[in-house]
């Protein structure tokens, strides 16, 4: 009964660390990818008196020019008793940002352009903008504290699954030192148990993977971020498998060591 508590303990712990990275992993290369995709669709727009070079605007991302011609068209069209070739219109930019700034940021970069004589009006979504990297912010957070929690609960399970193995393999990993048994053959049921646990572990780990990443609502918010994210089942397979059998191997080293 205690040999089968301490093997579902480990597997246990071994389950609640391996998903909880699997999770944070996720999570956090979804919440890269929208950033990154709000990057590449945010835009400060900027309104100058003459043309501007990125130098400009300090290099603070990709500056392009906003071509007016439709909607002068349409002036034209509107006020047909207008003779616009007399009237001086100003240049129109968009300014693409390397980076997702903070609403701190957002409005130090927005004062910062203002203060140049030739820009007359900088136009940002700020209100939108602010909404977006409080959310993203606040997903970072939650991910970075839910894995940190599961894992010093799945390590405080696994010190527990250790005091249990040490119980029941410590007089006979005693009488093999006595008659001279080298390291490796002293542990060797102790390393047995952990592949064995860490094999099952990791099965019924990535089964819960492929399931909860084939839920409908899962799909469904990939799919309403507007972001091309593909799960590599195989690779994520390979870096579970490693420090899964990581994790149990130490265990056990510890056990063989700690056996006094």
């Amino acid at each position: 009964m205690s040999s089968l508590k301490s093997h579902f303990t480990l597997i246990l712990a071994l389950i609640s660390i391996l998903f909880s990275i699997f999770l944070f992993k996720t999570f956090s290369q979804i919440l890269y990818k929208y950033k990154q995709n709000i990057i590449d669709n945010y835009s400060i727009v900027i309104v100058s008196t003459k043309q501007l070079s990125p130098n400009d605007v300090d290099n603070l991302g990709t500056l392009k020019q906003i071509n007016i011609n439709n909607e002068l068209k349409k002036l034209k069209q509107k006020y047909p008793n207008i003779d616009f070739s007399n009237i001086t219109l100003p240049y129109f930019y968009k300014l693409k940002l390397n980076t997702l700034p903070s609403p701190k940021e957002l409005e130090n970069i927005k004062n910062e352009l203002l203060n140049k004589p030739f820009i007359k009006k900088v136009m940002t979504k700020s209100s939108a903008q602010t909404k977006i990297y409080n959310l993203l912010m606040l997903l970072e957070i939650i991910t970075k504290t839910f894995m940190y929690l599961i894992g010093i609960l799945g390590f405080l399970l696994i010190l527990k699954q250790l005091e249990v193995w040490k119980l029941l393999h410590n007089e006979r990993m005693y009488i093999m030192e006595l008659f001279g048994a080298p390291f490796w053959f002293r542990g060797a049921a102790l390393f047995k148990i952990a592949f064995i646990d860490s094999l099952i572990s990791l099965i019924i780990t990535f089964i819960l993977i492929i399931f909860v990443t084939n839920l409908t609502i899962f799909q469904k918010v990939i799919n309403d971020l507007g972001i091309n994210y593909q799960i590599d089942y195989l690779k994520d397979f390979g870096l579970l498998f490693v420090i899964s059998f990581i994790i149990s191997f130490i265990s056990s080293i510890l056990v063989v060591i700690g056996k006094k």
